[in-house]
Formats: C-alpha cells, structure tokens, sequence
C-alpha cells in the first residue's frame, strides 16, 4: 500500500506493465516506460543537486513529457510547483521568487519567457528543457541549462532512494490572492493519499477506466485526474488546450477515445451542450461524468445527461485546500430552472459542518452560516505565509480536545430538507470564473499599483457558460489620460489571462455607502441589471 504518491506509479507499473498510462494527440507510454523515464530524470534531478523538500518547477504545455515532470520530481523527494504555462511575466517571476524554486522543468518554446524575465540569469540552479535543446535555445547560462533528450540516454532507470515521509509536501499550488498576489497552497503525500484513495474507491475507477485531463497541473482537479487513474491503472487522455473551446472537437475526442469518465469545471460541459449536433457522435462509453469549481446551468446540465442517458452525473464540491470534500448525484433535476443543485454529502473520510456567527452549528434546514472541512486532506497552509495561514486553518471549533487543524472556507451553505449542504455565497469578495478561483482583490490591487488609476472596482456578471465574467469600473487619476486598451495591455503584464477583465468601463467617482466605503452592492445591482438587460448576461 502506498504511503507516497508516487508510489502509486510504482504499484501501477508492477501490476499492468503494458497497459497504456497516458495518451496525448496520437502518442501514448505504458506504465513501465513511465515509471522508468520518471526514475531517469529524478535520478537527473538528484545528480544536479535536488535534495528532499527542493521546490521544482514545472513550467510547460500539458503532455506526456510533463507528466514524466511530475513523477520525476517527487521520486526526488522534492515539491513539484506546477506554473500556468500561460501566466503573465509577473507571476512567473512571483512564484519563482517565492518557493525559491531550486530547478525548472520547462520545454523550448517557453526558454524565451524565462529569459524575458530573468535576462541576466534565473535564481535556480538548473532547467530541464524536457524536449531537448537546438542552436537557438537562447542565451541563458548553457551551464545552467539541461538537453534531457540527451541526458536521458545515460541515466539509470531504477527507482532512486530518498528519504521522503508521508509528511513531506508532494505539491504546491498557486491560487488567487486578496491581497494582489497568489497564495500558494501546500499539501503533503498524506493530504492527497487521503483524497486519491477515498475518491479511486467512492467512484470505483478501474483499470478499464479511460479519464479525461482537461485541467491544467495548477489547477487542482488535475490531481484526480492523474492520481486516480494511476492508482487505478487506468488511462489518463490528455484534452489539449486548443481543443477545449471547440464543443465539436470535444465530442469527437470523447468518441475517439472512448473516454469513460469525465471531470472538468461546468463551463467545459456547457460549451459541448451547446453543440446542435451532439446526438450525432457517440459518447455512450461515458459512464460517470464529474463536474465541480463552479455552478452548472441546469439547461446545459439537461442537454448533457440527455446526450448520454447511461451516465452517472456527480456535482462535486471542494477547495484546493482540501481537495473536494462533497457529492452529490444528480438523479433528478430541480422543477425550477433558476435553482441550483446541492453540493451534497461528505465524502468517506470527510467531515464537513457549518457553524453560525456565534460558533454555533447548524443542524436544521434554512439556517446559513460558514463551512468547515475536517480532514487528512487538509492542507498545512500557505507557502510563506503564516498570517493567512493562521486565518483560514484553524483549531477545530468541534473538538477542542484533538490537536488538528481545520479548513475554515469562507463558503456559505446551509441544510435542505434532505439533509444536503447547498452553498449559498461568499463571505468575502471572492468568485469562480471558469471554473478558477479568483480574488476580486488581487485584481484591484493590480490595478491600484498602476501609477494612473485612482480607484477601481471589479464587479461580477453572472454568465451561463463561464460562471462570471469580469467587469472593472476604473476612476482614473486624470480623466481621458488612460484608455481601455492601455488597462489590458496593463492586465496581461500581471494577471493571468482568466483573470482579466473583459469590459471595461471609466468614471469620474464611485458611489459610497454611508460610511465612506464603496458601494459594492449598489454597483453590482445596477451593473448586472444593465447587462442582463441588455443580453450581456
């Protein structure tokens, strides 16, 4: 039984050695030359120096060579630090600076982005560029640089010795943060053992099981994604990225590689239900279709389940913080077409509860208050970030006599009458847009920092396909100085591009409440009334 997550890999490849692991546009590897090429390069990661509790960075397109990344690094006994290989100059630097990352697992095409923003030299001692090296690879310091499709060839391939505990972080990854930058969430081997096992059990995924990855390794749905289905020995079918936004394409890939079972955000599953000619292909080697990270519009909902009749329908509830946590299967929808599903019951080895403002927890349907998750999953907190660590993990409020720590989500949620948790909001500014967590702060603070804007303010816009879009009124510091496109062009220097605002609006002052502060609810209502009005909505 595996007590690290790699070891799952390890398990994997004695049982089903030939048994296809990953597919990628055309290509695929078993289970055997995956476990072995990750041993090359954790064996190429140690001789470079990565020792236990080394942050190493993977900053590439999702694909085979990337998932080799993944089980490399922790066969190292180091941290893997996936990068939104789309993420913006500054953030890349941020996380870079911030996890002292010690190696970079990279590919050719983004070499120029590193040197972009590290033009001198970058602050980690080595970068792998797992596609190989040509003439024109750049001019960062060669000694720094590592041609694996050369190094692989005289590496070993057994599987190297560390001294790795449960304990140790497996992964950290980075989510929006309030306060303008992201905050990097730390879960060890233990946090996602936990998760890995309940969920490969609950779902009963097999060996005979092929799994769609359409989530990027930043993103935490990826975890199940991969894990699951190596736990499993299963297939892992990596959906590209250009593929993602065609629903034709989708359908084709699902068809095509019989995929049986399917997790992404709602906003994926939207896009396919509006394909006219769904019927048309053939997805009935689904059989259970998991959606989470954001509200799943019932009419879409509908048109999928009724494009594949013979699959399970899951809505899934959690936090990167502590993976998903509830359930809930959709075996009816709601009469009401504006209601919104549950998000249902704790998993096994979960416990989820809700106390009011007086600490209170609520057990009586109609009553709101914050919820709570109790679990191995739980995170350890935020990577160099004591203050927000102390805020969000807390002693648990239930047991004070056990020495734990619980994740205090900010989520609100009450009971139905069938006792499943339906969520209700935010206690702060926060909002799901394609399925990625966003802090309205962080937007704001970006835009406050630029030397021309005064004031600015995001507002949500409810959207049935991607959850929200974003709206930023900005009061600018001398009125017609700045324009929109000087405001993008500012954004995609310092956000990632899902945080980007789409529209775009300029005034002179920002309503106030009677206390001095802004209006956020006076601005929403009347912005959202406006564009729903209008059919932006």
């Amino acid at each position: 039984m595996a007590y690290l997550i790699h070891q799952l890999l390890s398990e994997s490849a004695a049982q089903y050695p030939d048994k296809e692991a990953i597919a990628f546009q055309g290509d695929t590897i078993t289970y055997a030359d995956l476990d072995v090429e990750s041993n090359k390069l954790a064996h190429s990661l140690l001789g470079v120096g990565i020792e236990r509790g080394d942050r190493v960075g993977i900053y590439m397109n999702r694909g085979i060579v990337s998932i080799v990344g993944v089980f490399g690094i922790l066969k190292a006994g180091a941290i893997y630090v996936p990068i939104d290989p789309l993420c913006p100059p500054g953030r890349l630097s941020y996380i870079i600076i911030k996890c002292k990352i010690a190696s970079l697992i990279t590919s050719q095409d983004k070499l120029k982005n590193i040197e972009q923003v590290f033009p001198d030299k970058p602050p980690v001692e080595s970068i792998v560029v797992m596609d190989g090296l040509d003439s024109g690879s750049g001019s960062l310091c060669s000694s720094n640089l590592i041609d694996w499709q050369e190094a692989r060839k005289g590496a070993r391939g057994d599987a190297p010795c560390t001294d790795t505990i449960g304990s140790d972080l497996a992964y950290i990854l980075f989510t929006s943060g309030s306060t303008g930058s992201p905050k990097g969430v730390m879960l060890s081997h233990l946090n996602s053992l936990t998760f890995v096992n309940s969920a490969h059990d609950f779902f009963q995924i097999t060996t005979a099981d092929r799994l769609s990855n359409i989530c990027p390794l930043h993103f935490d749905m990826s975890v199940f994604d991969l894990f699951v289905a190596v736990k499993a020995g299963a297939t892992v079918v990596i959906i590209p990225e250009t593929i993602v936004v065609f629903p034709v394409k989708l359908a084709e890939v699902i068809a095509k590689n019989k995929i049986s079972v399917w997790n992404s955000v709602p906003s994926a599953l939207s896009l396919l239900a509006t394909y006219k000619n769904l019927d048309s292909h053939d997805l009935s080697s689904l059989r259970l279709v998991l959606f989470a990270g954001e509200l799943f519009p019932l009419k879409y909902l509908r048109r999928i389940r009724e494009a594949v009749p013979g699959a399970r329908f899951c809505n899934m509830y959690g936090q990167t913080e502590a993976n998903s946590s509830t359930y809930y299967w959709v075996e009816q929808l709601p009469a009401d077409a504006k209601a919104s599903l549950p998000i249902g019951r704790s998993l096994p080895n979960f416990e989820v509860f809700v106390l009011d403002e007086d600490g209170n927890q609520i057990t009586e349907p109609g009553q709101e208050g914050e919820l709570y998750v109790r679990a191995s999953s739980v995170a350890s907190g935020y990577w160099g970030e004591v203050e927000k660590t102390e805020k969000s993990f807390v002693k648990n409020p239930l047991r004070a006599e056990l020495d734990e720590k619980v994740y205090k989500t900010g989520d609100l949620a009450q009971l139905d009458s069938d006792g499943n948790y339906m969520f209700s909001g935010r206690k702060d500014h926060m909002i799901k847009s394609r399925g990625y967590r966003i802090e309205i702060g962080e937007i704001e603070t970006v835009l406050c920092d630029q030397p021309e804007i005064k004031n600015a303010v995001v507002v949500p816009i409810p959207d049935g396909l991607i959850g929200n879009r974003l709206l930023v009124i900005i009061v600018p510091l001398v009125p017609g100085k700045i324009e929109k496109q000087d405001i993008l062009q500012y954004c995609s220097q310092q956000l990632p591009k899902y945080m980007i605002p789409e529209i775009v609006e300029f005034r002179d002052y920002l309503p106030a409440t009677s206390s001095g502060k802004i209006d956020r609810k006076k601005l929403s209502s009347e912005i959202v009334e406006y564009y729903s009005n209008i059919g932006g909505g």
